[in-house]
């Protein structure tokens, strides 16, 4: 369980992912992605900062990871797969979600404060940020330009819904 202060660092770096987004011209689905991305974010800089940290925070990174992409690939990449100029970016995310997934078991799998977990989640760190620059500078301008401001607001419940869905289930 985060503390207070672990879950205000993580809600601030939030905001600062919003007004990001938002300077760069994204709304709706975009813009909420984007501050999930900072919050999750902090929560793996603060467990890389600090090991002792590990029991506390990782079943909320796991939660949110996991309900992330999950909810994603139900309700914001099949969208892309729609349109043939963000198609491949769809199978992409398909195959690195995939990765990210079979990364999350394997941690998840080990005892917690073994140096095999720790190797493991900083690989899972060094990925998480791989996925977040390509998505918010490649995948997300492109992703609304082509379905528009207006799909990507429309989205956004049903994303926010299947995350809170899949986050119940784990």
């Amino acid at each position: 369980m985060p503390t207070r202060i672990d879950s205000m660092i993580s809600k601030g770096r939030g905001a600062v992912k919003v007004v990001e987004a938002r300077l760069r011209g994204l709304v709706g689905v975009f813009k909420t992605l984007s501050e999930q991305h900072g919050e999750v974010g902090s929560l793996l800089k603060r467990v890389k900062n600090d090991p002792s940290k590990r029991v506390a925070l990782w079943p909320k990174i796991r939660q949110e990871l996991v309900s992330h992409e999950k909810a994603e690939l139900r309700e914001v990449y099949p969208v892309l797969s729609e349109h043939p100029e963000t198609r491949a970016l769809a199978l992409q995310h398909d195959v690195e979600a995939s990765e990210l997934s079979m990364l999350i078991d394997r941690i998840h799998a080990c005892e917690i404060l073994s140096e095999e977990w720790g190797m493991l989640f900083d690989q899972l760190v060094e990925l998480v940020e791989q996925h977040v620059r390509e998505e918010e500078n490649d995948i997300f301008p492109k992703a609304q330009e082509v379905m528009g401001a207006a799909r990507a607001r429309e989205i956004e419940p049903r994303f926010l819904s299947a995350k809170k869905q899949v986050a119940a289930a784990l």
